[in-house]
């Protein structure tokens, strides 16, 4: 399968339309997209680690959720330069697919509604992003879930009153949500915030408005939803797909 029609695959499932503005979204790196490829690559971050992964691993297409480049830079020194050093020199097209992923039917958000089994499921922004709905059960099981499925460990926020409900109202996020403003947002109509990156003064903010808050990491909020696009990926590409790193 040539690397265009790869491309024609992942936007049929993500279409770019759905990112959020200005999210660096689509092919990164590459020039020769009627390249035949055989061994397919997926990972979370394009990292230096990653990328070393795919050469080693003759990935012929890499596949990212997070872009290769986010904010602006002035120059390609570094690590940057030995990421584009090696998929240049390889020809190995790198393509991201970053918020239209989170945001797109069965994507990384509905994937996290369908692990909590959330009923009268809406988005929980205008653009998209997140989704909330209801959860028949406890704070407890909703905390087994999480630590079978997203993270062992996870930070939480968890205020007295919320081990007396049986039903909560349930947001979900995958990625960075647990900033100051989206806590503020969500505490409006949600008992209970599942996201990553919870901070220092993120925290303080979810005390204060007696919001409970389950932080599964950046990390393992998305790759649970990854590990499904990996299947549609190996059920819809004939070549090789191969996971560097989740």
């Amino acid at each position: 399968m040539k690397a265009f029609e790869i491309i024609k695959i992942i936007e049929k499932f993500a279409p770019k339309e759905l990112a959020v503005p200005r999210d660096n979204i689509g092919l990164q790196v590459g020039l020769n997209l009627e390249k035949e490829v055989e061994t397919l690559g997926i990972a979370l971050d394009p990292s230096l680690e990653v990328i070393k992964k795919a050469e080693s691993e003759n990935v012929d297409f890499l596949f990212t959720h997070h872009p290769i480049l986010k904010d602006p830079i002035r120059n390609f020194t570094g690590p940057i330069y030995k990421k584009l050093k090696i998929l240049t020199k390889k020809d190995i097209p790198l393509y991201s697919a970053h918020t239209n992923l989170d945001i797109c039917k069965n994507g990384l958000n509905d994937c996290l509604a369908e692990l909590y089994n959330l009923k009268d499921v809406k988005n929980l922004y205008e653009d998209g992003l997140g989704r909330v709905g209801t959860f028949d059960g406890t704070f407890e099981d909703i905390l087994k879930i999480t630590k079978e499925n997203i993270f062992a460990v996870p930070q939480t926020v968890v205020p007295k009153s919320i081990y007396d409900k049986k039903q909560l109202k349930v947001a979900v996020l995958s990625g960075y949500g647990l900033s100051q403003d989206s806590i503020k947002y969500v505490s409006n109509f949600a008992d209970v915030y599942i996201s990553g990156d919870l901070t220092h003064h993120s925290k303080i903010i979810a005390e204060e408005l007696g919001i409970t808050v389950i932080d599964g990491t950046h990390y393992g909020t998305e790759v649970y939803g990854l590990k499904s696009f990996l299947k549609y990926l190996e059920k819809n590409i004939p070549c090789k797909t191969v996971s560097l790193d989740f």
